[in-house]
C-alpha cells in the first residue's frame, strides 16, 4: 500500500513503475530484473478513474475484454472459465447482466464500478497490479470489502497488489503487509505495515491509543516543519 497527502507524487509514481512516464534516473527492476516490453505485459494499471460502455452489461463487458486482451492462442472455453474465477473473486455474480450505466441511464453502484474495472485488468493475469486509489469514493463499508476481496486474490494466486490509498480506515490500513508513505516526492517509510507505529515511537512521534493509525501518518505526512525535516533524514539514514 502506499499512503500519501495531496500532491506527495504518488501517480507520478505509479506511472513511471507502469513505464508510461520516462525515468530520469534510477533503475525499476522485478525480482533483479530490469523492467523491459516483456516484464511490462506482466504488469497491470487500473486507473482512478472507470472507463466504459455504459450501453454494455457488466459480462459483455468482460467478454469483450477477454477476447481482445488475452492471447489468441487461448481457446475460448479457457477465457470464459477466466471470466468465471473473477466474477467469483470479486463477487460481482449478481450484477453480472447488469448494464454499466453512467449519469444518464441506471447501472453498476460505485462499488462494483470499481470490481468491474479491476476485473477487466484481472482477466489477463498480470503477475503485478497496480490500482490507483480503489477506495475513492466508496463509503468504509464497502471499501473494507474490496480490499478484503483484493487481498484474497492476492493471495489465492500469488501476486503482488500495489494500491495507492487517501485516507483508509483502521481496517482497511490493517490489511496491508507493505507500506509506503510519501511526502512531497520522497520516501517518508517503506516497510511493513504493522512496523510503521513502532518506527515513528522510536522517533519520537507516538500514536494515541485508539486513534486510526493511518489518519496518524497521514497527518505526520502533512507538517511543514522540523517533524517533516527530520521524518525525511530518518528515513534516509534507514534506507
Amino acid at each position: 500500500m502506499k499512503c500519501f497527502h495531496l500532491g506527495s507524487g504518488k501517480t507520478t509514481l505509479l506511472n513511471t513503475i507502469a513505464g508510461r512516464v520516462q525515468s530520469t534516473s534510477g533503475e525499476i527492476t522485478i525480482n533483479g530484473q530490469y523492467f523491459n516490453k516483456h516484464l511490462r505485459r506482466r504488469l497491470g494499471y487500473v486507473l482512478q478513474d472507470d472507463v466504459f460502455m455504459p450501453s454494455l452489461t457488466l459480462y459483455e463487458t468482460l467478454y469483450f475484454t477477454a477476447m481482445i486482451r488475452i492471447a489468441e492462442s487461448v481457446s475460448v472455453k479457457d477465457k470464459q472459465t477466466r471470466i468465471d474465477d473473477i466474477v467469483k473473486a470479486l463477487d460481482l455474480k449478481k450484477c453480472l447482466h447488469t448494464v454499466i450505466g453512467d449519469f444518464f441511464v441506471r447501472g453498476l453502484s460505485g462499488g462494483e464500478k470499481k470490481r468491474a474495472n479491476i476485473a477487466c485488468e484481472f482477466l489477463t493475469d498480470p503477475d503485478i497490479m497496480l490500482i490507483d486509489e480503489p477506495t475513492s469514493g466508496l463509503d468504509s463499508t464497502t471499501a473494507h470489502n474490496l480490499m478484503t476481496q483484493l487481498k484474497d486474490y492476492a493471495t489465492q494466486y500469488n501476486k503482488t497488489i500495489i494500491a495507492t490509498i487517501h485516507q483508509p480506515s483502521s481496517q482497511v490500513y490493517h490489511l496491508f503487509s507493505k507500506l509506503l508513505l510519501l511526502m512531497d516526492g520522497k520516501v517518508a517509510y517503506f516497510g511493513i505495515a504493522s512496523d510503521a507505529l513502532n518506527y515513528f515511537e522510536r522517533i519520537g512521534m507516538t500514536c494515541a491509543i485508539h486513534f486510526n493509525p493511518a489518519d496518524f501518518l497521514l497527518a505526520l505526512l502533512s507538517r511543514d516543519d522540523e517533524t517533516s525535516k527530520k521524518i525525511l533524514e530518518e528515513a534516509d539514514r534507514n534506507k
